[in-house]
């Protein structure tokens, strides 16, 4: 009898469980449907276009950035942002735009999409090793 009393506390637990979870999910989604505003970057409409970022270490990166067709190299810290050059030349803002338009560059609102090519990036790097 006390095996059978067991089993339904198990189950009540896990059902209950379920719930709350089936609750912060619907709770997630209906916040970022309702709320959630995507910048004109994300939306393709901004005149400011960041082409490639290269993070030196977790405060610390290097942006490349088109700002009404002009292309700048900014230096980001934790407390500072710096334009360390502009590109003038002509053959290598060619090759930035062909670079560009040949880059399959996941969408930066899609977060899983993100860490799934991070984990397949650290996936090959382990095997390359």
């Amino acid at each position: 009898m006390d095996t059978i009393s067991f089993f339904w506390s198990f189950f009540k637990m896990l059902t209950a469980l379920a719930v709350v979870i089936a609750l912060m999910i619907m709770a997630m989604y209906l916040l970022k449907k309702y709320f959630y505003q995507p910048s004109a970057a994300v939306n393709g409409n901004s005149m400011i276009h960041i082409i490639s970022t290269c993070h030196l270490s977790p405060k610390n990166s290097i942006l490349l950035v088109d700002v009404l067709g002009q292309v700048m190299l900014l230096g980001v810290s934790n407390h500072q942002m710096s334009i360390l050059g502009t590109i003038t030349d002509p053959v290598a803002m060619e090759n930035l735009k062909n670079f560009h338009l040949t880059k399959k560059s996941l969408p930066t609102s899609d977060t899983l999409s993100r860490y799934k090519s991070l984990l397949r990036n650290i996936g090959q790097m382990r095997k390359s090793k």
